[in-house]
C-alpha cells in the first residue's frame, strides 16, 4: 500500500494504443512462451512506452530458449542501455555480435551487423561509466560514438 501522500497513476494509460496489442501478445506468450518473434516485438512495444524492465522481462524465456539467437540478445542490449546498465548493456552487444558473426540460430543481414557494430562501438565509450550519477558525460560520449562524422566545432578565426 503506497503512503498517503503518493499519487498512484497507472503504468500505462486507458487511451493508449499500445495497451491492446499487449494484452494479445502477452496472451500469445502465455500459451508458447518459447516464441521468440512474440517476446520481441513485446519487448519493442515496451521499449516504446518506456518500460525497459518490462522489456527484459518478456525476453526470459525466449532467452532460455533460443540462447543462440543474435536478435534477443540485441534487444536486451537496447533495453539495458535504457535502464541505464551500460556494462550490461555492452555485454548483450558483444554477445549478439559475436552471434551475427559465427552463426545465429536466425540469419544475420549486413544491415543488422552494421547497426551492431555501431551499437558495440558506442557502448564501448561508456561501458565503465555509471550512466545514473553522471548521465550528460554518458550522453556526450553516446552522441560521439553514433556520429561516425563528428567533426568537433572550430573556434572562431580573429580578424587581422
Amino acid at each position: 500500500m503506497p503512503r498517503p501522500d503518493v499519487k498512484v497513476k497507472p503504468a500505462l494509460s486507458e487511451s493508449s494504443p499500445a495497451r491492446q496489442r499487449i494484452a494479445e501478445l502477452q496472451a500469445q506468450l502465455m500459451a508458447t512462451p518459447t516464441d521468440s518473434a512474440t517476446a520481441l516485438e513485446l519487448a519493442g512495444i515496451f521499449m516504446d512506452v518506456g518500460h525497459p524492465e518490462w522489456a527484459l522481462s518478456s525476453l526470459d524465456s525466449a532467452l532460455a530458449a533460443h540462447p543462440d539467437d543474435h536478435r534477443i540478445h540485441l534487444a536486451r542490449s537496447l533495453a539495458f542501455v535504457d535502464h541505464f546498465e551500460a556494462g550490461y548493456a555492452y555485454g548483450e552487444a558483444m554477445r549478439a555480435l559475436t552471434l551475427c558473426e559465427e552463426g545465429s540460430l536466425v540469419p544475420c543481414d549486413e544491415a543488422e551487423h552494421g547497426r551492431m557494430v555501431i551499437l558495440k562501438s558506442t557502448l564501448d565509450r561508456i561501458k565503465n561509466m555509471d550512466m545514473r550519477r553522471d548521465p550528460n558525460s554518458a550522453k556526450d560520449q553516446i552522441i560521439k560514438g553514433l556520429r561516425s562524422t563528428f567533426v568537433p566545432k572550430k573556434r572562431a578565426d580573429k580578424l587581422p
